[in-house]
């Protein structure tokens, strides 16, 4: 019931800062989406854990992203500079099984952060990420790189059932 209430609460804050006005009318119809988003969203009365966070496996994730970001980045500059492009785009299939929805929602957002990567579907049973790359020269490669960086994820913030079911994890 206390999670419910600060649910409500939030969201009627929300939907005034969204109006930009405190009024009687604005306070009226966030308490009216709050409770309807309460009615349609039972998840939302459920409670919250935190994952499990491993700062080593933190801080490698961070290092690749960072890497990852600055290579796309020098790679679309120079194809933006250049007169002919070396364009070779795909749509590449990942499976990604045993991922959770959250750690999938993650993955998605940091792959689409990096320049030349953007996902665009995500197919379950089994669990496959459809990815939009920029420049495709090994699809097998792109796959295993797409792969890394979700054990990386794992690693980080995935639960420790997550990270046995790991294919270097398994004996």
């Amino acid at each position: 019931m206390r999670r419910s209430a600060g649910f409500v609460v939030a969201i009627v804050v929300l939907w005034i800062l969204a109006w930009g006005a405190l009024t009687p009318a604005n306070v009226l119809s966030g308490l009216a989406v709050a409770l309807v988003l309460l009615a349609a969203v039972p998840e939302a009365r459920a409670p919250f854990h935190l994952p499990p966070i491993r700062p080593q496996a933190l801080a490698r994730l961070g290092w690749r992203l960072a890497r990852d970001l600055v290579a796309s980045n020098v790679v679309l500059a120079r194809e933006v500079l250049t007169p002919r492009p070396r364009i070779a785009t795909g749509v590449v299939d990942v499976a990604l099984p045993g991922c959770s929805d959250e750690l999938l929602t993650l993955l998605a957002n940091l792959l689409s952060m990096t320049p030349g990567t953007m996902p665009l579907e995500i197919r379950r049973d089994p669990t496959v990420m459809v990815v939009h790359i920029l420049h495709l020269d090994d699809v097998d490669a792109v796959r295993a790189r797409i792969r890394s960086l979700r054990d990386l994820l794992v690693r980080a913030l995935g639960s420790p059932e997550a990270i046995a079911a790991l294919p270097e994890a398994r004996p």
